[in-house]
């Protein structure tokens, strides 16, 4: 079940986020300033952050080049773990390393998965403590409402999985 309430205020900028990538390069959450960011938490190990792995790329490949993008950040596992998982199952979009869990404290993070989406501006505006059904067909256009200042929605909390 997706925890109700955010443990970042919505409506506020999102912390910064800058972490190696499993492609042996840094990324950084300000390289995507003006475009509608989902920044995903999760573990390999979580079998629900791993069921939502696949609707994310679906989600992904919906967006193509378009005002949408994601981070998803794993959170204090072994860089070597994460690469052969994701060798099995390759995704369409760069995995952060957070080994020592410093974007996970920074972002309170307390459950995975855990999703924020920002507007293109960077503020926090829907939040998700647990899984979210990417595939639902109101997801991209809510996300990609939020890539226009006049289209953005009051902040909330993301519908969870199978609710």
């Amino acid at each position: 079940m997706a925890a109700s309430s955010p443990p970042l205020p919505l409506g506020s900028a999102a912390p910064a986020l800058a972490l190696p990538t499993l492609r042996d390069r840094m990324q950084s959450l300000e390289a995507l300033r003006g475009k509608v960011v989902i920044v995903h938490f999760f573990a390999t190990w979580c079998e629900p952050c791993r069921e939502e792995m696949a609707g994310l790329s679906r989600l992904v490949a919906r967006i193509g080049d378009g005002p949408v993008a994601l981070l998803a950040v794993d959170v204090g596992e072994p860089e070597l773990r994460v690469r052969r998982f994701f060798e099995k199952q390759p995704v369409p979009f760069p995995i952060l390393l957070d080994e020592d869990r410093a974007a996970m404290k920074a972002w309170s993070v307390a459950v995975l998965p855990t999703s924020f989406v920002l507007d293109a501006s960077h503020v926090l505006r829907l939040y998700a403590g647990g899984p979210v059904d990417w595939d639902d067909p109101s997801a991209l256009p809510l996300l990609e409402r939020l890539a226009t200042p006049a289209g953005v929605p009051p902040e909330g909390v993301l519908p969870p999985l199978n609710e």
